[in-house]
């Protein structure tokens, strides 16, 4: 779980991998000595790639696939593609 947190992978994402609430996740993390406080190093998309990705998504592309190309998490995926 830390290397994969240490990787990029959101709490979030850790939890559904792991099977585990969301609280056993960051309880790990926090025990490990990191800061899971925040948005401290979260990957953001800029306008432009947001607009890509609702182009790809309209084309047929899954949330997983644009959360891969994007290196972000499908939740963020999901949020870009839900704005007009």
């Amino acid at each position: 779980m830390i290397q994969d947190y240490e990787a990029g992978t959101s709490t979030y994402e850790l939890a559904e991998r792991y099977k585990v609430r969301r609280n056993t996740v960051r309880d790990t993390l926090r025990r490990a000595g990191f800061d899971v406080s925040g948005r401290a190093n979260r990957p953001i998309m800029n306008e432009q790639q947001k607009a890509e990705a609702r182009e790809l998504f309209t084309a047929g592309a899954t949330r997983r696939d644009l959360s891969a190309r994007y290196g972000v998490s499908e939740s963020t995926i999901k949020r870009a593609v839900a704005q007009q």
